[in-house]
């Protein structure tokens, strides 16, 4: 399994907007969709305003490498452009940090 982790710097009084877009193109439902996409996750960052993190968990890194260049991911880079203070490109990815140790309740 792997993370990934893209932050994501909104324009200045713009990160309620791009939070709108996420929730009204369903783009994380869209990339749970995805074959090999098992959760995904938007968060506010409480220190800086303007800044997002989207996290998503993968059963691998070839699932993720499908998914940027998914035709729909693809399609919406011009759109969230506009809500960026620095623009994504069609290739731009998340980092990406693979599990090699896990617990959680369903674990214990």
């Amino acid at each position: 399994m792997i993370r990934t982790f893209l932050t994501l710097e909104a324009k200045p009084g713009q990160r309620d907007a791009l939070v709108s877009w996420y929730k009204e193109s369903a783009a994380l439902e869209k990339a749970v969709e995805y074959a090999g996409c098992i959760a995904t996750e938007l968060y506010p960052d409480a220190d800086h305003d303007d800044r997002l993190m989207v996290t998503a968990l993968w059963n691998s890194g070839e699932d993720y490498d499908r998914w940027v260049q998914h035709p729909w991911r693809q399609s919406t880079t011009a759109e969230i452009n506009n809500y960026l203070k620095d623009e994504v490109s069609q290739s731009s990815r998340g980092s990406a940090l693979e599990s090699i140790h896990q617990a959680s309740r369903a674990h214990l």
